[in-house]
């Protein structure tokens, strides 16, 4: 087989590779990154990596069965888009995180927070009050000494 086709078989096993990354790099970012999600997600990714290879090998290239070149760049799409991809999105995932959050955190920072502590403010006065009532309700209650005899023999 001429080295072009194999060359043109190595891309597109390439750009499988990387397509089957960057769906694992999103399913894991919807659908979170815990043991039991990341567990599944891997036993997916296997499976399909072997689907879309022998598919691959099978319908479109150029030779009709899978070689190793094909694998090697299926690896090497997969590795790439790890090492290059995953990180810059995740870099413009943060950065959109923080754009979009910016609104909600100005509104709790201008209003939330200090009608909070107006309440707060309020509420313990209110609470300062009320206890200084009650005690002097229970100074009120107590009866004057003077009026108070015991034993007297009068």
């Amino acid at each position: 087989m001429p080295p072009v086709f194999a060359a043109a078989d190595v891309l597109c096993a390439l750009g499988l590779g990387v397509l089957l990354a960057m769906g694992y790099d999103l399913c894991r970012t919807v659908l979170g990154k815990g043991r039991f999600v990341t567990f599944w997600l891997d036993l997916l990714a296997a499976f399909l990596s072997a689907v879309l290879l022998y598919s691959f090998a099978a319908g479109r290239s150029f030779s009709g069965q899978l070689r190793w070149y094909m694998t090697a760049g299926f690896l090497a799409g997969l590795f790439s888009s790890f090492s290059v991809l995953a990180p810059a999105t995740q870099a413009v995932r943060t950065a959109l995180l923080w754009v979009f959050s910016r609104p909600f955190a100005l509104v709790w920072i201008c209003l939330v927070r200090p009608l909070g502590r107006l309440l707060g403010r309020a509420f313990q006065s209110r609470r300062r009050k009320m206890r200084q009532m009650a005690l002097k309700r229970r100074k009120k209650q107590l009866k004057k000494a003077a009026r108070v005899l015991y034993n007297s023999n009068n």
